[in-house]
């Protein structure tokens, strides 16, 4: 049997700053999915996704050019073989970063959370939409919450550890300017008071965030590589 290969994808490949190695990948692929398995220089995710690492480069296989992209934003490096341009529904419209926390909350609850940063914080309803939105008309972040449906905790490998959660609630917190380093700093630390709730944040990529460096856009560079 012929193998049609003209109709194949292309492979994103990506050329690695110099010193990053397998390691680091890994490290950075645990916080897409903390369950990802590693066999020599091949990395294995959620979603039937494979990362082959070889000679400063790796290879992304299977239907993941968003994870692609993550990798690239974290790790920086150069596309040999760049992924597919992201579409209206993926990620340039979606918060700057996520926290989900493992239980359903009254907006009263991340009002109070908000008051220390967002000092003028009033609560606004769309229940057509079925969220909250928490405003600061001296803020640069919008910031929206909404419980999160059961089938969409699967897009999210990072969500794992919570998936015996009764429920899932989303906050979302973003610069619709593009993040600076001000507005990347006050989403991280309000991040970090919803982490006291149990939360895990995550990026527009599906990443957990570890430092407020994670949210700016750009390649990733010497400060990025050392907080993997």
């Amino acid at each position: 049997m012929r193998l049609n290969l003209r109709n194949r994808a292309p492979v994103p490949t990506l050329t690695l700053p110099r010193g990053t190695g397998v390691d680091q990948v890994e490290e950075l692929l645990r916080r897409y999915d903390p369950y990802a398995r590693r066999r020599r220089r091949r990395i294995r995710v959620s979603g039937g996704i494979t990362v082959n690492c070889a000679a400063g480069s790796l290879r992304v296989l299977g239907p993941a050019p968003r994870l692609a992209r993550a990798l690239h934003h974290h790790l920086g490096g150069t596309w040999l073989v760049p992924p597919p341009q992201p579409g209206e529904l993926d990620e340039h419209i979606e918060d700057m970063l996520r926290v989900y926390v493992p239980r359903r909350l009254l907006p009263a609850e991340p009002a109070r959370l908000l008051l220390p940063f967002l000092p003028g914080v009033a609560v606004r309803e769309d229940s057509g939409l079925g969220l909250f939105w928490f405003n600061d008309e001296d803020s640069e972040l919008t910031i929206s919450a909404r419980s999160l449906r059961p089938r969409e905790r699967a897009s999210l490998p990072a969500l794992a550890p919570l998936s015996q959660a009764d429920g899932l609630y989303e906050c979302g917190i973003d610069d619709v300017h593009g993040p600076t380093e001000a507005t990347a700093e006050l989403a991280w630390r309000i991040a970090q008071a919803f982490v006291e709730l149990g939360g895990v944040p995550v990026d527009r990529y599906g990443v957990r965030v570890t430092a407020a460096e994670d949210l700016l856009p750009g390649e990733a560079g010497d400060h990025r590589q050392s907080s993997v």
